[in-house]
């Protein structure tokens, strides 16, 4: 796939100042994932859009052989393992290492286009996802998640006085657990479920709901405490998630996603043979920029 051109913004970085790394040589760059679409306004920033998931990102000449130093957001080390392939490791603002992270991946293979480096292909704790760019979006294509039918859980009052119509799951026992609420409720409106849940499950949460929006098919949200991820900003892996249980749903194949986190995201997702796709925009900003 032909990568065309994007407006300039989309990939406006440059380095941090001594903030990150392993390497103090070796300058990290801030960008962020699922960015809304618009304009570039004042620091970068599509304006009136979603600010998207930040990550701090290094592309090294060699695989790692420590962890960054913590930081307020997401961190990942990106190096080449092959011609067109790279690899990369995520770590949380927690400081725990990433199994999954959509918009590390995103950031890294577009950050490795940036740099005039052929990519099709991103690594992560073993697993290998497709990559392409096509206008201003980039994808990341995953193998498809199976995802079953299940009781609400009986504990979900607990964390939300309005109770979901129907739940999921998708993945093992740390895996996710999927909330639907009736087509129009303001997702806004559910509390952060905090550290608590720990007690419950060890499943993140992923709350959505059908939407009445020209520009969205659907809302979510996403909660992972028990993981160090009170809430999330802007999700790929549950895109991906989502993509299996609203065509199990019989919404299209092919969907477009607000994620009503307080930055908030957008994001997409195809599902074509036995990959689904979770695509998205990538934005950066200059340093001192207010985020």
């Amino acid at each position: 796939m032909r990568l065309l051109w994007t407006a300039a913004w989309l990939l406006d970085v440059a380095p941090k100042k001594e903030k990150a790394l392993i390497d103090p040589h070796t300058p990290s760059l801030v960008l962020y994932a699922f960015a809304g679409g618009g304009q570039a306004g004042e620091g970068g920033f599509p304006e009136g859009g979603a600010r998207g998931n930040p990550c701090q990102l290094s592309l090294l000449s060699s695989a790692p052989d420590a962890s960054p130093i913590p930081d307020c957001d997401t961190q990942c080390l990106s190096w080449r393992i092959d011609d067109d392939v790279c690899a990369l490791r995520c770590w949380s603002p927690a400081d725990r290492e990433i199994q999954l992270c959509g918009h590390g991946m995103l950031c890294s293979g577009a950050a490795w286009l940036r740099e005039g480096q052929t990519l099709s292909q991103l690594e992560m704790n073993g697993l290998r996802a497709a990559f392409h760019a096509d206008d201003d979006r980039y994808w990341i294509g995953l193998p498809s998640i199976s995802c079953s039918a299940c009781r609400v859980p009986h504990w979900i009052g607990e964390f939300f006085t309005v109770p979901p119509w129907r739940a999921a799951e998708a993945g093992d026992e740390d895996g996710y657990l999927v909330l639907e609420w009736p087509e129009g409720f303001d997702l806004r409106s559910l509390p952060v479920p905090r550290y608590a849940l720990y007690r419950r499950t060890r499943r993140a949460l992923i709350v959505t709901a059908r939407v009445r929006d020209p520009r969205f098919d659907i809302q979510l949200r996403y909660f992972a405490p028990q993981h160090g991820v009170p809430e999330d900003t802007a999700t790929g892996s549950a895109m991906r998630v989502l993509a299996t249980y609203w065509r199990n749903r019989d919404l299209s194949d092919q969907l477009s996603a607000q994620q009503c986190s307080h930055y908030g995201g957008e994001l997409h997702s195809r599902i074509r043979g036995d990959l689904t796709w979770v695509g998205g925009r990538v934005s950066g900003i200059s340093p001192g920029a207010a985020p």
